[in-house]
């Protein structure tokens, strides 16, 4: 019989059939959400780099505009919507310095009126103006305020103005909802003369910005480590740059601020901090774990100052991480060469494993001098309110994946009218922690193309310090 015969021969039963089509679909799903990640992830860079280049050209548009037209044609209108930048206005002032609510100055607007004079003649549309490159749409932010202008460069405070550009991305099916991203620029009225002036190096010019990136080279090597070292341990960066790199509780060389953006051929990421492993495998740039208060003295104390004792807390060098700049060379002149006040930190980062929460990132600026051994931290003083040594910056919902965030930096030094002196041989110096209410620990990437984050700041005019 038929049915004999069936039963007597190998083949598969029901049972198994519905289990190899399981197993099967189960496979292609796992390959499936692996590509769709890919696939955002590739999309979000693009993103990334369509959105850098239409702030760059706002911003030079901005920079045809003659000084007396930079002012808004309207007083944009404030929203209740954290995510809409109009949210930073606060009657005819606005937030230039951060999203939480840092750094308020005036609007300069056609109708507003500043030194008892009405102004008129602005040409730049505050918008919010809609915009689509390829298949990317979005709507472009303008403000330009007053800005402080040191009295070593200024004799009145009319004469600077800052222009904001800010560009927010419409949600998408694919990139979910980004965070808006800005560009800031300052510009100096032409027809004043400065009321004091350093002098400057041989070719250097009146204005000079510095770029500096972070590198995983430690500050004691006569240049960026090329190629990169690969994985390591983190580096303990409590020391001096004598001390050379150091990893546990020893007080280690201070890692490099660069003048030179990373070689495109070296876009390998690395895990900077092996020892701090919260995810297997998972792990690239720096891990920094969450340091406590950015507002306590004892956070202050570990972001400057060299020591030469190990450790209090043995996860203290792995809650706050510091980098040097090359020595700044002598200059002719008696007067220092100053920080005008002004600049911005570009940081690449994201959160432990793509999860969600929610961050607060603190940076440190300071100047490092030395004298007969021993070592000095100026810090630079932030001048958003309220006061503070450090800046912050706070995400509801931080990047978990990796994206670039900025920091307007805003700060003074009493001696100097705002302005920041930097005598030669002095170092700057910039340190980053991780508040104490952020759940868990946040990466830091640097010292590779797609991960280039870099201070930029405003100077009286002389290159960056190469050794």
């Amino acid at each position: 019989m038929r049915a004999g015969r069936i039963r007597g021969e190998d083949g598969l039963t029901i049972v198994e059939v519905l289990v190899a089509g399981i197993i099967l679909i189960t496979g292609a799903l796992g390959v499936l959400g692996v590509v769709d990640a890919g696939t955002r992830n590739v999309f979000r860079a693009e993103q990334s780099q369509a959105v850098a280049n239409l702030l760059q050209g706002e911003m030079e548009k901005l920079r045809q505009v003659p000084y007396e037209e930079l002012a808004l044609t309207s007083l944009p209108s404030h929203a209740t919507d954290p995510a809409d930048p109009n949210s930073r206005i606060a009657s005819a002032k606005f937030f230039y310095t951060g999203r939480n609510g840092t750094g308020l100055k005036p609007l300069v607007y056609n109708g507003g009126v500043a030194d008892g004079e009405t102004i008129e003649g602005g040409t730049v549309d505050p918008g919010p103006t809609n915009f689509q490159v390829g298949n990317l749409k979005g709507t472009v932010y303008r403000y330009v305020v007053w800005d402080t202008c040191p009295a070593a460069l200024c004799a009145d405070g009319r004469h600077l103005k800052r222009a904001v550009v800010v560009v927010r991305l419409n949600d998408t099916a694919s990139g979910g909802t980004r965070r808006y991203q800005e560009i800031q620029a300052q510009y100096v009225d032409p027809e004043v003369e400065p009321a004091v002036l350093p002098e400057q190096d041989p070719g250097g010019s009146d204005n000079e910005s510095w770029t500096l990136w972070l590198t995983d080279t430690s500050c004691d090597a006569a240049e960026r480590q090329t190629p990169l070292a690969g994985d390591h341990p983190t580096h303990n960066t409590r020391g001096d740059c004598a001390d050379g790199v150091q990893i546990g509780s020893a007080p280690g060389a201070p890692d490099l601020l660069w003048p030179v953006a990373p070689d495109e051929e070296e876009d390998v990421k690395y895990d900077y901090a092996t020892d701090v492993e919260p995810q297997s495998g998972g792990d690239e740039g720096l891990q920094l774990l969450p340091g406590g208060d950015c507002n306590a003295a004892a956070t202050a104390e570990l972001a400057g100052g060299a020591t030469k004792e190990p450790d209090p807390h043995p996860e203290a060098f792995r809650r706050v991480h510091r980098w040097l700049s090359p020595p700044v060379p002598a200059h002719e002149g008696e007067q220092d060469l100053l920080l005008t006040g002004e600049g911005t930190l570009s940081l690449r980062t994201r959160t432990l494993g793509e999860a969600v929460y929610s961050g607060r990132i603190c940076a440190w600026i300071f100047v490092r001098s030395q004298s007969e051994g021993s070592v000095t931290d100026t810090f630079a003083f932030n001048l958003g309110p309220p006061p503070s040594l450090d800046f912050t910056y706070f995400a509801q919902s931080w990047p978990s994946t990796w994206d670039e965030i900025t920091l307007p930096l805003s700060f003074g030094y009493a001696d100097e009218g705002g302005a920041l002196p930097l005598p030669p041989e002095s170092r700057l110096g910039l340190a980053l922690s991780v508040d104490n209410d952020t759940p868990s620990a946040l990466q830091i990437g640097y010292d590779i193309p797609s991960f280039d984050s870099r201070i930029q700041l405003a100077t009286t005019g002389a290159p960056p310090p190469t050794p």
